[in-house]
């Protein structure tokens, strides 16, 4: 759908958080009115319908703007879907109006630090690039003539509304996550795809093997599928190569971890994609000069003469399997846990096989689950009573030069607002820490 076929219609913005009110804004700057609306039985904000009036504004409704969060599970969803409902998305609006011009980014984990280097390797080898998306900037305004590029973090939850692609689409990895919202693996895969089933350029992933490159062949259509290696791009242990005789030695780099590297390689290939070949040499360049982003295997000031290492952000547990492959230390306490999904720890029970150089501490529902499913198969494991206890036995199982890791591979919920406000107390802690 696109926004001038709004024009003259009852809208409802089904959401009141970040994307619903920047909707609602977008669309009044255009001439458009809309309604904001909530459902369930939370108090509503002020000056947006909630209860019976909500849903009465929904079932009258030529078209709903519905934002993100909102399942494709949910009773509400349902019931609209089954009366052949019009909805859309913020999202796919602004993608309908300005597909030509974006570079779209998604996977289950890796698709904030990819968007955000090609953002960073666009500007750095002088094009005009902005960055929003599912990173916390929501999109909305037409890209101007003024921009050469509009980089777009697109979440699972975002992809499912679509009825448009960007020019290029690239995935980044592809495992179990968000199930509840879509109702099942297959459905979160086919919602994440919905990316490239209208017609996208160009589709850059990381390798041509693999499930992602299996589940990608069949709604690729008629696009190019390309991988760094074919572009000449290789990643090493100490560097980043670009057929030519450029390379970029690691140790020159902020970035941690061996998937970050890759992520790193992507959005090469997709900055080479989209110009139609880049300065290789200013691109490589690029990439010394980026700072990675906030919660992202993030090394925080600490008092003690222990790396502390923030991966908040890692809510699943490959993404924290992923997070050990990366750290060289003498020991590490992890810190795992939270809120309760019910996803599968073997990919981490896996990473932890045979392992004495690692001692996991456990903490919320989550915690507790892993364990009791890796006891026997994990080494060393510790039972927290909550965040702040996990801390305690993190700094008791580690002493100088040793690392503690935050990578719960669970939300946050059970304790804390978001993943932010769980950051913030390690932080704390990490400042508070004395030398032992």
């Amino acid at each position: 759908m696109r926004f001038d076929e709004l024009a003259g219609r009852r809208v409802v913005i089904w959401g009141a958080g970040r994307e619903g009110r920047a909707a609602h804004a977008e669309l009044a700057g255009r001439g458009i009115d809309s309604t904001i609306v909530v459902t369930g039985s939370a108090e509503p904000p002020a000056g947006v319908l909630g209860g019976d009036a909500a849903w009465t504004a929904l079932l009258g409704a030529d078209a709903i703007v519905k934002s993100p969060g909102i399942s494709h599970t949910s009773a509400e969803y349902l019931a609209l879907a089954e009366r052949g409902a019009a909805i859309t998305s913020l999202t796919d609006l602004w993608l309908n109006e300005n597909r030509d011009k974006v570079i779209g980014v998604t996977g289950t984990k890796g698709k904030s630090t990819t968007s955000a280097l090609v953002h960073h390797i666009l500007r750095a080898t002088g094009r005009r690039a902005e960055l929003a998306g599912n990173i916390g900037i929501p999109v909305g305004p037409r890209v101007g003539d003024d921009v050469d590029c509009a980089v777009t973090e697109i979440s699972s939850y975002q992809a499912a509304e679509l009825s448009a692609s960007p020019r290029v689409a690239v995935l980044t990895s592809l495992y179990p996550e968000h199930l509840p919202w879509h109702g099942g693996y297959d459905r979160y895969v086919a919602d994440k795809l919905n990316l490239l089933a209208h017609g996208p350029e160009t589709i850059v992933l990381p390798a041509r093997t693999g499930e992602l490159a299996d589940r990608v062949r069949e709604r690729a259509g008629n696009a190019e599928i390309i991988t760094p290696a074919e572009l000449g791009i290789r990643v090493s242990e100490e560097a980043i190569e670009w057929d030519g005789g450029l390379r970029l030695e690691l140790d020159g780099i902020a970035l941690v971890g061996a998937h970050n590297i890759v992520n790193a390689s992507l959005a090469l290939a997709a900055v080479d994609a989209y110009v139609g070949g880049v300065d290789r040499e200013a691109a490589l360049a690029a990439l010394a000069s980026f700072s990675p982003l906030a919660h992202r295997l993030e090394r925080v000031p600490s008092g003690d003469s222990r790396v502390w290492i923030d991966d908040s952000l890692a809510t699943a547990p490959q993404a924290v399997a992923a997070a050990l492959t990366s750290l060289a230390a003498p020991h590490t306490a992890l810190v795992m846990g939270g809120a309760e999904r019910d996803l599968p720890f073997d990919a981490l029970i896996e990473a932890l096989a045979g392992r004495d150089d690692v001692t996991v501490v456990c903490t919320g529902p989550a915690g507790a689950r892993f364990a009791r499913d890796a006891e026997g198969r994990a080494l060393r494991i510790r039972r927290a009573r909550d965040f702040a206890d996990a801390l305690e036995l993190a700094r008791a199982a580690t002493g100088e030069g040793d690392t503690i890791l935050l990578s719960p591979g669970a939300p946050s919920f059970d304790e804390f607002a978001d993943y932010e406000a769980r950051a913030a107390a390690f932080r704390a802690a990490a400042a508070a820490s004395t030398p032992t």
